[in-house]
């Protein structure tokens, strides 16, 4: 699996080559893919990638509103670090760059790190990326928004507690400075499970975040949502 991507017009028409503009052609498999604009009409594209042999890796590449590729051949690295680094989500930080959270199992159990790359593809905050959630057990499912400022909230499925599964969220700030609490604001803690979050900007700084949930018994799934500030 490689990672290609296509340019349509308002009318859909098709804007770039034949059946797509190759982002990265690298050996094994590339996917579980993240895009935002660029700022500039063009975008910038996030995977993981499985070029190593070993284990998955976090790439990104740049494509401008022509279709031509702007950073290194076959993807700029985000994180290389050991063990994975899967599931990517993405914001563009207002600048034309982009802040990338993600799920990393360097320490052995998954947890939530971040990364900003500038509008050049060049890592702004620590190489190896910065923690947001390393609590016992598995953080997973990161999702974000920004925080209006160049930076992000960040929210996430956690499993620190052994029965249930709760949403936590953090912020970081354009510098890669964490904020709130220490592995995370509790977003819902009620019983049972809750699951799947997705994240929005309020216009105000803060975020709305909303999820499955499934504290009126785990075969009964509901919907809910709660806003938080910056």
């Amino acid at each position: 699996e490689d990672v290609y991507a296509q340019r349509v017009s308002a009318t859909g028409s098709v804007l770039w080559t034949v059946d797509g503009v190759a982002l990265c052609t690298a050996v094994n498999n590339q996917g579980d893919v993240a895009i935002v604009p660029d700022g500039a009409g063009g975008a910038i594209v996030c995977w993981q990638d499985l070029r190593s042999g070993i284990t998955y890796d976090l790439y990104t590449q740049r494509i401008n509103a022509a279709g031509a590729v702007q950073w290194t051949a076959n993807g700029v690295v985000v994180s290389t670090s050991s063990g994975h680094q899967t599931n990517p989500a993405m914001i563009e930080d207002g600048a034309g760059g982009a802040i990338i959270a993600w799920q990393d199992d360097r320490l052995g159990n998954s947890d939530i790190l971040v990364q900003r790359l500038n509008s050049s593809g060049v890592t702004q905050w620590p190489i190896a990326g910065t923690f947001l959630c390393n609590a016992s057990n598995d953080q997973i499912n990161p999702t974000l928004a920004t925080d209006g400022s160049g930076g992000a909230i960040v929210a996430w499925q956690d499993g620190r507690f052994p029965t249930t599964i709760d949403i936590y969220a953090r912020r970081v700030d354009s510098a890669g400075v964490v904020l709130w609490t220490a592995n995370g604001n509790a977003i819902c803690s009620a019983v049972n499970h809750q699951f799947s979050p997705l994240t929005i900007s309020d216009g105000a700084g803060g975020a709305i975040i909303t999820w499955s949930d499934c504290r009126v018994g785990t075969v009964d799934t509901d919907i809910y949502a709660q806003r938080i500030d910056n």
